[in-house]
């Protein structure tokens, strides 16, 4: 696993949250991980300069979390990582066809990349809450919960996703 380099990306996509706009992400069926890879996706800079950082404050594995706001809850696992957002500014992707279900708010990443879930129920119950600055890791897919929102990892393809109230993208 590639850890000690997800904590660069990490922090960079975070800061990079807070300037963009939703970008069109792949659908997921029911199930709840992406149908397809989402279209161009962007390559992710690897450290250049040979320096090893290790992810922000890992702390034990958590399955399930929500964000110190309450507003993000996510699911994490060995097969990938999803995350539902209650309130939000952000303008989805437009619904895809055959999209019957709850739509816009839940972005997940598994091994096929990553984009919105249509057809997904929020997950119920109280989740621990990761802090701000700390980070949960099981197998190949982490998260990092920040004060601009929550990102998650597959160290693996180095595909993810940003959520926050203000904008959700994946890369």
């Amino acid at each position: 696993m590639r850890v000690r380099e997800l904590v660069i990306v990490v922090a960079g996509l975070v800061v990079l949250a807070g300037c963009g706009s939703a970008t069109d992400l792949a659908t997921a069926d029911p199930g709840g991980s992406p149908s397809k890879e989402p279209t161009a996706v962007p390559t992710v800079p690897k450290p250049v300069d040979g320096s090893s950082t290790e992810l922000p404050r890992i702390g034990k594995e958590m399955p399930a979390f929500s964000s110190p706001s309450g507003n993000i809850v996510c699911r994490l696992g060995t097969t990938g990582a999803r995350c539902d957002i209650d309130e939000h500014s952000f303008k989805p992707p437009k619904r895809p066809a055959g999209c019957e279900g709850r739509w816009g708010r839940t972005v997940a990443v598994d091994a096929r990349g990553a984009g919105f879930v249509c057809g997904t129920k929020a997950p119920s119950g109280d989740a621990p809450v990761l802090k701000y600055g700390r980070s949960t890791v099981i197998g190949d897919f982490g998260c990092t919960s920040a004060r601009t929102g929550v990102t998650c990892v597959d160290t693996q393809s180095w595909r993810g996703f940003t959520v926050s109230r203000a904008v959700t993208g994946t890369f």
